[in-house]
């Protein structure tokens, strides 16, 4: 008897050890296997590995300072996402005409665009107090840094860009003021009755008031309209100046901090918010990059442009402390009457206008004048 409950003990712990070793084999072998199951769903989580192709809509020529700018911008998205992000930049109208640029890329027609903000009457009126004459700005970084500050901090102007994803704000050299008047102007004597060329009702009302005759005119027909003597002046900034050859038909250039465009690089929101994190981070960073860029690609512009000037013959005249006086003051009319239209829409329009010029005086403090 106890030799029997002596081999039946032998046998209940060889069996323990059987089962012990079983055990311990299953955990060997299997591990691996989790592991390497839990890495791959982690980086899975990281990237998708999918490419994401964005079509860009450029509505202008290939020759401005800006296209090669957006070109690298979709080189440095393609390279920072490893070529997960593939944007194609279409210039020249190739995806729809220039009015239609915002409400393609809303209603998904494109992918995204770059444009000018004032372009697009009553989508942007808020923002537009920053593109009024005369507002005090010092340069082109100044105007930039206003922009980006009232769209992320006035909640009424943030309110206008819910539609899209904002990838940079940013504006560039001031608009100069061409004539072809054989004779150099200095001051608003010398534009009384001039046909001007203008580009809304507030630099209308500011041209009406220094004494020149406004007169409409689109932005690539200006090159006729001073050869046939339609025009004998107008606000053209120096992106059309290049883009039309307007130093060629023109005598007279004057250089004012006079308007300062506002221009917008925006995404499909949709578009954007389909993308995995790590995507989205590389579209936020790749606008402070692109917006780092232009400086020195507008300075460099318009040193071109003015040597252009110089070749035609062109007289460059710097408006003196006097005439921008002049012209301050005949703006103001014309920052009254935005007001009272910004009124009438249901704004506070004067408290918009304050913080526009607020946020200007502020950011002339940081950035250097223009040269």
């Amino acid at each position: 008897m106890k030799r029997v409950r002596k081999i039946l003990m032998l046998f209940a712990v060889s069996m323990m050890a059987v089962l012990l070793l079983a055990g311990c084999g299953t955990k060997t072998e299997t591990a691996p296997e989790a592991d390497a199951e839990t890495g791959a769903q982690a980086e899975e989580s990281a990237t998708d590995g999918q490419v994401y192709s964005f079509k860009i809509d450029y509505p202008n020529a290939e020759n401005s300072a800006i296209y090669p700018v957006l070109v690298r911008w979709a080189d440095y998205v393609r390279e920072q996402s490893d070529g997960r992000i593939d944007a194609t930049i279409y210039s020249g109208g190739a995806l729809g005409a220039l009015p239609d640029c915002v409400n393609n890329c809303v209603g998904g027609l494109t992918d995204g665009f770059w444009s000018g903000v004032t372009i697009y009457p009553g989508v942007f009126p808020a923002t537009e107090a920053l593109a009024l004459p005369m507002l005090g700005a010092n340069s082109q970084e100044v105007v930039t840094a206003a922009l980006n500050t009232i769209v992320k901090e006035d909640p009424v102007v943030s309110k206008e860009w819910e539609s899209l994803h904002v990838v940079a704000l940013h504006s560039a050299t001031a608009s100069p003021v061409l004539f072809k008047l054989g004779k150099e102007v200095v001051s608003s004597a010398d534009i009384k009755n001039v046909n001007l060329r203008i580009s809304n009702a507030y630099t209308t009302k500011w041209m009406e008031v220094l004494g020149a005759n406004p007169v409409s005119c689109g932005i690539n027909d200006g090159y006729e309209y001073f050869e046939k003597g339609i025009i004998n002046g107008g606000l053209f900034f120096f992106d059309q100046l290049q883009s039309s050859a307007l130093y060629e038909p023109i005598d007279n250039l004057l250089i004012a901090n006079t308007i300062y465009p506002l221009t917008m690089f925006c995404l499909n929101k949709e578009r954007y918010e389909a993308l995995p994190d790590d995507l989205k981070a590389v579209i936020d960073d790749s606008g402070e990059w692109f917006v780092e860029q232009l400086p020195a690609v507008y300075n460099a512009q318009k040193t071109d442009m003015l040597a252009k000037c110089e070749e035609n013959n062109v007289k460059i005249t710097y408006a003196n402390e006097a005439f921008i006086a002049e012209m301050t003051a005949a703006a103001e009319p014309a920052w009254q009457l935005w007001v009272d239209a910004m009124n009438e829409k249901g704004y506070d329009g004067q408290a918009l206008l304050d913080t526009a010029r607020g946020y200007i005086e502020q950011s002339n403090a940081i950035y250097p004048p223009e040269q």
